[in-house]
């Protein structure tokens, strides 16, 4: 299986920024690295309800505009219609609740527009849930009403960037098994925003899929090389087992929209002491999939847990959550 086409590849989260102006031409990047499915985030809590819709807009657009190369896609059909004509489906995830603005019916709203995956914190705590780099707090009485309205849409249930407690109250309440798109074990890098190998294994239980995240700073000391990006990778199959884990790189191409002034507005959100001003974070993305894979085969895996790893077990999450 050294043939990434032989594979179907599923990168639930990029790390592009959401924003109007963001050039979305980048998405090329993962339909030449044989990507098949890509979650993009269009908000995530540092932005307004207004400001999340309108990127949303945008991105819809531009995805519908350029459609003999990439395909906005709502179901496993759609998915299915952009492998065979060769093209990369996308859809959206929202990174934490405040997209809502304290309003359930924009949950049913926001999966009529395409977000098929959604986090209830960005790394500080809302109305709705606890975040990780906050106070350990669970789920809110609001949040709980949440859960069950994006369970009845079909939304899958995201536990990255959350509290410890608000994740493991996801993983018992949710009708739907729970991801965390795009974390590392903790255990091998001791980052906030990593997890646990108790959330890992109770993911796991539940029928859940840990991602496994690219960003070099959750990987290790700003490392970027393959030993790296195995050994979380082992790490993870060794915790949760070769049907619970999955690719969500976090990758974020070199971008031309200026972050300074967000960044600068609310650095509550990636604080001190947690390696968010490294100079030049480093990345591993989707190009470093055959390096997986030759990592796999090497530790005797067959073709049919790479198959999973890969995207088999992002797609068994979708199936049973996205459908009616």
């Amino acid at each position: 299986m050294t043939n990434t086409h032989m594979n179907f590849i599923w990168d639930a989260h990029a790390g592009l920024f959401p924003s109007p102006s963001m050039d979305l031409s980048v998405l090329e990047y993962w339909r030449k690295n044989n990507v098949n499915y890509l979650s993009i985030n269009v908000g995530f809590d540092v932005m307004s309800r207004n400001e999340t819709l309108e990127t949303l807009a945008v991105y819809r657009r531009w995805i519908i505009h350029n459609s003999e190369h990439f395909f906005l896609a709502g179901t496993i059909a759609d998915i299915e219609v952009a492998q065979a004509t060769d093209r990369l489906a996308v859809s959206f995830d929202i990174e934490g609740m405040n997209a809502l603005a304290g309003d359930i019916n924009m949950v049913a709203v926001y999966h009529a527009l395409g977000v098929r995956q959604m986090l209830f914190a960005y790394n500080l705590g809302n109305d709705a849930a606890g975040g990780c780099h906050d106070i350990d707090i669970g789920l809110s009485n609001f949040g709980r009403n949440i859960l069950a309205e994006m369970n009845r849409v079909g939304i899958i249930v995201d536990a990255s960037h959350t509290a410890y407690k608000t994740s493991m109250e996801l993983i018992e309440s949710s009708r739907t098994p729970v991801v965390f798109s795009h974390s590392n074990p903790a255990s091998l890098w001791p980052h906030q925003r990593n997890i646990t190998d108790e959330q890992i294994k109770a993911c796991a239980a539940r029928g859940g899929v840990i991602g496994l995240n690219g960003l070099a700073i959750f990987l290790g000391d700003n490392d970027t090389s393959d030993e790296a990006i195995l050994r979380h990778l082992f790490r993870l199959l060794d915790l949760a087992g070769d049907n619970h884990v999955g690719l969500g790189f976090d990758y974020t191409p070199d971008l031309k929209v200026d972050l300074s002034a967000i960044l600068a507005a609310r650095p509550d959100y990636w604080p001190a002491g947690q390696q968010y001003d490294t100079k030049n974070i480093g990345h591993v993305g989707p190009e470093r999939i055959p390096t997986l894979i030759k990592g796999m085969q090497n530790q005797g895996l067959s073709d049919t847990k790479i198959y999973n790893v890969l995207g088999g077990n992002f797609m068994r999450i979708a199936h049973e959550t996205w459908a009616p």
